[in-house]
């Protein structure tokens, strides 16, 4: 079981770059445009990456994506998931440096300007999908400046060299300067996401309108991108699409309203299944699904009996690959992962066919289990070639074996300690003595207790004493 997040760790360092400007204006376009089709987790993501840029440097400091998922209150599956929204909208562009060392960027892109926003077909629609037509001509007003009649007025603006003046001389100069290393802000031009459209036949969707009123001029490479939108988010194929155009084009001059082809089809969807758009990114069918499974199989290994460490051991044999897997183990040993390791691992990979959670078992039955520092290359060969040969190809079949192992090893510890102490007694086995307590002082004795003499004891006792005394002193005279 693999997922697209698997090679993402919290302790992946990452540094976000900021090559254009972002405006508050473009903040509040993010806020009521973009996050309606992104959703909140990613919108807090973008803000939160803004936010740790030097505003100076227009880079940010050294960062781990723990630090990140802390912030934001997730974990990487739904990290990974708001990062793709934002990458597919167009608003992040990540790249990965595998040299020096393992490091992400992330380079936060501005969005489109409103005007732009909603005279694109595709961020239009999926707005107007997610909050309803009342809240998208709402959006619209507030992004819109009150028309001026400027029939009437007249322009007095002056012009820039009514204004300034310069020397032709330091412009030629300025001409001939070269620009210093490095991107200058704002370079990069705002595009909208892209839509492939070769699902969509419009050689054929054209056939079909060649016999109707619509003019062939009127399909012109905007509406076409249009209908390709429409294609893709409500799946209209070329006979349905014919149809909705013929609603949308005008009668008597055949011309088509891309507008009125939106509100047609959108309608007609609505009307066929009784609900708006659902527009899901496949990472959440993924995690939807990943976290069914998941749940399924810890179900299955608690009923059979097995411990929550085992249980989560399993787990992350299955999730991680082996050369991460082998990583963290030997990160929390304070240890490295030495290049004869990973051949080692390349080798079982590519030559034996040993599933990748078992061999991530075999890699902490040897470092953990045995607490050897490295794996050796005779030693993990053998332990593998064992498990192939015994048909071994699920974790818990390994985690059987590794236990089997750790038990034989122990039973011979054990065996080897009794015959050196046999043998240090010239071959006689040794017979501990057991001490065995006084009666008094065992625990079930019974305490004998002195009771006080009568009184008329007491008085013959003393006066026998008083005899014995005088009788003394008469021996002394």
């Amino acid at each position: 079981m693999s997922y697209p997040w698997q090679s993402l760790s919290p302790k992946d360092p990452f540094v976000v770059r900021q090559n254009s400007l972002v405006s508050d204006v473009h903040r509040k376009i993010v806020t009521f445009l973009y996050q309606p089709i992104i959703g909140s987790t990613a919108y807090s993501l973008y803000m939160t990456l803004l936010t740790e840029v030097d505003p100076e440097k227009h880079w940010s400091p050294g960062l781990l994506h723990s630090e990140l998922l802390a912030l934001l209150n997730i974990g990487i599956p739904e990290f990974y998931q708001a990062r793709v929204r934002l990458e597919g909208i167009g608003l992040l562009k990540t790249y990965l440096l595998h040299e020096p060392g393992k490091q992400y960027i992330y380079e936060v892109q501005s969005p489109l300007s409103s005007f732009d926003f909603f005279h694109d077909d595709l961020m239009s629609l999926l707005l107007y999908e997610k909050v309803g037509e009342r809240k998208y001509l709402s959006l619209q007003e507030r992004f819109s400046s009150q028309k001026v009649d400027k029939g009437k007025a007249e322009e007095i603006t002056k012009s820039f060299l009514d204004v300034y003046s310069f020397s032709e001389r330091s412009f030629t100069e300025r001409s001939g300067l070269k620009q210093r290393a490095g991107d200058l802000i704002e370079n990069d031009n705002r595009t909208a996401p892209a839509i492939d459209g070769r699902t969509f036949d419009f050689t054929f969707f054209h056939q079909l309108l060649n016999k109707q009123f619509v003019s062939q001029d009127s399909i012109t490479k905007e509406l076409e991108h249009t209908i390709t939108v429409l294609h893709t988010l409500y799946g209209c194929d070329e006979m349905q699409m014919s149809q909705f155009v013929l609603q949308a084009a005008d009668i008597e001059t055949g011309k088509v309203d891309g507008q009125a082809l939106q509100k047609i089809v959108s309608s007609a969807y609505e009307q066929k299944f009784q609900t708006r758009l659902q527009v899901k990114d496949k990472v959440a069918e993924t995690i939807e699904d990943a976290r069914g499974k998941a749940d399924v199989r810890v179900k299955d290994l608690q009923q059979s009996h097995y411990s929550k460490n085992e249980i989560a051991l399993i787990q992350a044999s299955e999730q991680l690959p082996p050369h991460f897997f082998l990583k963290s183990i030997k990160k929390q040993k304070g240890g490295i992962v030495t290049s004869g390791e990973k051949q080692i691992l390349n080798d079982l990979m590519q030559q034996a066919a040993i599933t990748p959670a078992v061999l991530n078992i075999l890699v902490h039955y040897v470092l953990v289990i045995q607490n050897r520092p490295n794996l050796a290359k005779n030693f993990v060969d053998s332990i593998a070639s064992d498990w192939l040969q015994a048909g071994v190809n699920t974790p818990e079949q390994a985690l059987a074996k590794a236990k089997q192992f750790a038990g034989e090893i122990k039973a011979k510890a054990e065996k080897r300690a009794t015959n050196r102490t046999i043998a240090k007694n010239y071959g006689n086995p040794v017979i501990r003595k057991k001490e065995t307590l006084p009666d008094w002082a065992q625990a079930d004795s019974k305490i004998h207790l002195e009771t006080p003499l009568s009184e008329e004891a007491q008085k013959k006792i003393n006066e026998r004493i008083k005899k014995l005394r005088s009788s003394g002193k008469a021996g002394d005279e």
